[in-house]
């Protein structure tokens, strides 16, 4: 680019801003234009009252956001305390139901070997009163052949 080129673009650029500049005076005139005639100045002080009523509107509700959020905090503590306490709660209550447990199984094991044991002891008091019956019926079957022998 030669420097005749260059020199060509920068005046375009300052028309191109004092275009701009152009418009926006435009636009701005084009704003006000209603308003003229009434003074601006108050204009402005009735503005920025009705921006620091809103801006107090919203302070207030900020901080009523703020107190409601600490409340919710407060509240979730207690909850996530409540269900910590629940939990240790239940945790003793099924360690203690595991040790019930163990010891009615402990006590089922010892009834169910003594029952065993009772039963291997009446079968066994039941084969030897067998045994005595069939030793009572051999002996008095010898007693009764002997008798005949001597008889004889």
């Amino acid at each position: 680019m030669d420097k005749q080129e260059e020199t060509n673009l920068i005046p375009e650029e300052s028309q191109q801003n004092k275009g701009i500049v152009q418009s926006a005076k435009e636009f701005m005139n084009g704003v006000l234009s209603p308003l003229k005639g009434k003074d601006v100045n108050q204009m402005v002080e009735d503005f920025t009252a009705e921006m620091t009523l809103v801006a107090e509107g919203m302070s207030e509700d900020q901080e009523k956001l703020f107190q409601e959020s600490e409340r919710l905090s407060a509240q979730q503590t207690e909850l996530e305390q409540r269900i910590i306490d629940g939990l240790h709660d239940a945790d003793v209550t099924m360690g203690e139901m595991k040790k019930e447990i163990s010891a009615l199984k402990a006590r089922l094991d010892k009834a169910e070997k003594q029952s065993a044991d009772k039963k291997d002891k009446k079968g066994v008091t039941a084969a030897l009163r067998q045994a005595t019956w069939l030793v009572g019926i051999a002996v008095l079957g010898w007693i009764t052949v002997t008798l005949i022998h001597l008889i004889k």
